[in-house]
């Protein structure tokens, strides 16, 4: 193993062990026959690569069990909070993409898919919550979701939105209604709402998406898994980066390593770059070949329990131009300085000047990418890869807790040279920040 990889929470075969050992020689099979697109080094390493992954996978976890009567209580204290904000209800929309609004209130996620599975929960103070989803989604959220310990009432959203909402105002006027998902919430939605309640004023609200942007430690012990998992799959991009393997092939490598650790589903597109792909901040993996004396970049990331781990690492392979090696340095150098002074109590836009102070002190500043809305990178993370809180940069005024997560992503793309990119999921807390995942930031093969 290379220095630095979290070590395997536990040894021995797991239930999983038959399969993947079934899909291990389908592997073997596959790289063996047929035309060879993956050097023979590579290949003749996978078998006993992958036979020691499964031999130290990481299925099972201890304490991460979000009970009935804690969702219950969630929804309470969103209740009370809508009450005290003087609202008369609330509607949380997300959708199989967007899904952590709803699992963190019902635990429940709809099917991905290219039909449109859209969800909404209501909630109004004196009342059970009210689940709203697909028909084809209704059976399984009975049997899955918390909504039993809550009145299990769940609904058609198609056509019973609008009647629910129309009902439930002729009973009890609904005058302000605040919505939460409300930058994600589809026209089709909207349309439904607005008919139900045309009279209402519906305002945006993040209620939802800050409550979840603090995690409990059963939380925090799923994304440390989650974070191990995906160093592993880091790990296997550095095991399989040999002269000639594609940004494509690599990139299934490590989705393969990962789901054989323990990994239950993909949290994004994996994004292997290397060469002049580094000048997208973002792309797809290509049929490009990773050779000695260049860059690989690669942001990944899996799901456990449905929470995310969201990292990445650039490596240094073989005798590269010592200008770009510098730059990934002095990237990294601020990227340590932000764990060690960024921490709980801070405002999104002090934490964003803390980066800034020590971009400038590199000479990087005009070297680093803001993937959007003015801000250097970091963004929230937990059930979905990016969310809406916390946000750090130079116009937040949010204000940094113990317990929130997100996503530490800094990116350096320099147009005369290459692009690199660190990022870690973190934790905040009082003193600094703690990283959830931890392969070595700068990892050099020769």
């Amino acid at each position: 193993m290379h220095p630095g990889t979290a070590p395997p929470e536990r040894k021995g075969e797991n239930r999983f062990c038959q399969t993947i050992c079934i899909e291990q020689t389908i592997i073997k099979k596959n790289l063996t026959g047929g035309k060879q697109m993956i050097a023979k080094k590579t290949r003749d390493m996978l078998p006993a690569k992958f036979e020691q992954l499964i031999n130290e996978s990481i299925w099972d976890g201890f304490g991460e069990t979000i009970t009935g009567a804690e969702y219950k209580a969630r929804t309470e204290k969103v209740k009370g909070k809508i009450e005290e904000e003087g609202w008369d209800a609330m509607l949380v929309f997300g959708d199989c993409y967007r899904m952590s609004n709803i699992r963190w209130l019902v635990n429940y996620r709809t099917i991905d898919g290219v039909y449109p599975q859209p969800e909404i929960v209501f909630l109004a103070p004196g009342a059970d919550p009210v689940f709203f989803l697909p028909d084809s989604q209704i059976r399984s959220a009975h049997e899955e979701s918390a909504m039993k310990y809550m009145g299990d009432d769940i609904r058609e959203i198609r056509g019973e939105l609008s009647r629910f909402l129309a009902d439930y105002n002729a009973k009890k006027p609904l005058k302000k209604v605040a919505l939460c998902g409300y930058t994600y919430c589809d026209l089709e939605i909207w349309d439904e709402i607005k008919k139900g309640i045309p009279d209402a004023d519906i305002k945006q609200s993040q209620m939802i998406e800050y409550y979840k942007s603090i995690k409990t430690e059963k939380e925090l012990r799923t994304m440390r898994r989650a974070g191990r998992v995906a160093d592993i799959g880091a790990q296997m991009l550095y095991d399989v980066m040999e002269d000639g393997i594609t940004e494509k092939e690599a990139q299934s490598l490590v989705y393969a390593a990962m789901f054989a650790s323990g990994a239950h589903s993909i949290a994004f597109d994996i994004m292997v770059q290397t060469a002049d792909n580094l000048l997208s901040l973002f792309k797809r993996p290509t049929d490009t070949k990773i050779t000695r004396g260049n860059i690989v970049m690669m942001d990944h990331g899996c799901r456990i329990n449905d929470y995310c781990s969201d990292s990445a690492r650039t490596y240094v392979f073989g005798d590269v131009q010592k200008e770009k090696v510098e730059l990934l340095e002095k990237l990294n150098r601020v990227f340590e300085t932000g764990l060690e002074q960024i921490c709980a109590g801070m405002t999104g836009r002090e934490a964003d000047a803390v980066i800034r102070a020590a971009a400038d002190k590199e000479g990087i500043t005009q070297f680093i990418v803001s993937p959007s809305e003015g801000r250097l990178g970091p963004h929230g993370t937990g059930m979905d890869p990016e969310e809406a809180m916390p946000i750090i940069g130079p116009d937040s005024d949010d204000v940094l807790v113990e317990g929130q997560t997100f996503a530490y992503e800094l990116s350096a793309i320099d147009e005369n040279l290459t692009g690199v990119r660190t990022e870690d999921p973190i934790v905040v807390h009082k003193d600094g920040m703690e990283p959830l995942t931890n392969f070595p930031r700068f990892s050099y093969k020769p």
